[in-house]
């Protein structure tokens, strides 16, 4: 078997990180914990102790909450008119809920590129 046929392609190596699996094998052990990566995968064995994220996956998460929640927030304030104060709660809680939803699946997208980068080096 060559190498090139047991290698997955950045896709599906990012495919498996936006739903937390190993991206060697695919099993769901990328996390171990809500935001702690496993440090090798517990079905193929893939060493995940170099893949750490660091601070790059919350900002990336803010970005993409600007990207999708900000639009849908100020048409909602914009015609709201006098009742404008009132859509600050629910826009908070739809801010805080994405980010609860995004992070893990940014961190586990980061870490799955980096361990891919980090195998063809």
């Amino acid at each position: 078997m060559s190498a090139e046929a047991g290698r997955a392609s950045v896709l599906l190596t990012f495919w498996r990180g936006v739903r937390l699996r190993c991206p060697a094998c695919g099993a769901r052990t990328l996390f171990r914990a809500y935001l702690k990566l496993n440090e090798t995968c517990p079905a193929c064995g893939a060493d995940f102790s170099r893949s750490e994220t660091a601070d790059v996956a919350p900002y990336v998460t803010v970005m993409l909450i600007g990207l999708i929640g900000m639009p849908p927030i100020l048409a909602l304030a914009m015609h709201a008119g006098e009742y404008a104060e009132l859509m600050l709660a629910p826009a908070l809680l739809f801010a805080l809920v994405l980010a609860l939803v995004l992070l893990p699946r940014v961190k586990g997208v980061l870490a799955a590129l980096l361990w891919r980068a980090r195998r063809e080096m």
